[in-house]
């Protein structure tokens, strides 16, 4: 029984390093970029924002990356990581908040990464989730809607698309870029 377990261990191993290498050689599918400014943020809680004027074209490129992605938040306007944490947290606490990521008390003070992610399908349903606009509170996201608005936080969003093979590989790209952007929200161990 060992030896027939040690095999398909060989024989996974070998299976999975084969999308690795393939996207050692090319790279992910697709990537983009697209920059919110979450003072302009509209309540999107009971219209489709993928039906919207403004986002329409971003959406439904969105809807392209149907497999595993990975994807982060920069921070692009000036405020810094501790007042944004403090916005957070004081949203994250109030009574009918929706659930939000971590909030690490040991944070790299100068990142400009709010968070790292992945999913592995659906890409655009975790950004509205992210948005604040997922009818159910208890799905966490970043819920930018609620309180990035006030301080006017501008974040650009980074994404990767992979081949449907990286499904079970995507969790180990989001560790290791958690590790190396030191997002200030997320738990990432």
């Amino acid at each position: 029984m060992k030896e027939e377990v040690e095999k398909e261990i060989r024989a996974a191993a070998g299976r999975l390093s084969n999308h690795l290498i393939n996207v050692q050689t090319n790279g992910p599918l697709d990537s983009l970029q697209y920059d919110f400014k979450c003072s302009e943020l509209q309540d999107w809680n009971e219209v489709d924002i993928r039906q919207s004027l403004e986002h329409k074209e971003f959406f439904t490129k969105l809807e392209e990356f149907n497999g595993p992605v990975l994807y982060f938040f920069e921070i692009i306007s000036i405020q810094d990581s501790g007042s944004i944490r403090d916005c957070m947290a004081k949203y994250k606490y109030l009574k009918d908040s929706k659930s939000v990521p971590a909030l690490k008390k040991n944070y790299t003070k100068d990142s400009r990464i709010l968070y790292v992610g992945k999913v592995k399908r659906n890409f655009y349903g975790r950004v509205i989730q992210h948005l604040g606009y997922y009818k159910v509170a208890r799905t966490q996201g970043l819920q930018l809607f609620y309180w990035a608005k006030e301080i006017g936080l501008d974040i650009r969003l980074h994404a990767y698309h992979f081949e449907p093979e990286m499904h079970d590989l995507v969790s180990i790209f989001e560790l290791k870029f958690a590790r190396d952007l030191k997002p200030i929200t997320g738990k990432h161990s």
